[in-house]
């Protein structure tokens, strides 16, 4: 295993994305491949409607993937996960699924 992809089901026909991918395959493609492939299955077989994802500022390669992915940035939330004994800020992309079957065609 290399990695994973997950959605958690947040509300109404809503998830937020999470993936984490080993360092010695960073750099692939694999958190992109990973990611557009549970993201596909949770507008199509899911029937969501909004999928979020929250990354830490500083993690650049996955904003990277969000913006691949064809994710929207909406903002910073402050003081939104508490990790290695302090609170960090997150910054919110979202994807809806109007946006993604007008991307997939």
């Amino acid at each position: 295993m290399i990695g994973f992809a997950r959605l958690g089901l947040t509300g109404h026909q809503a998830a937020k994305l999470g993936y984490a991918i080993g360092a010695e395959h960073w750099g692939h493609g694999c958190a992109t491949d990973a990611a557009r492939t549970i993201i596909d299955f949770g507008f199509r077989e899911l029937k969501l409607h909004r999928i979020t994802a929250a990354i830490g500022p500083d993690n650049a390669s996955s904003i990277a993937v969000a913006k691949r992915l064809g994710m929207q940035y909406e903002g910073r939330l402050r003081d939104h996960v508490f990790t290695n004994g302090a609170w960090r800020d997150s910054q919110l992309y979202s994807v809806l699924a109007s946006e993604w079957n007008d991307a997939a065609g």
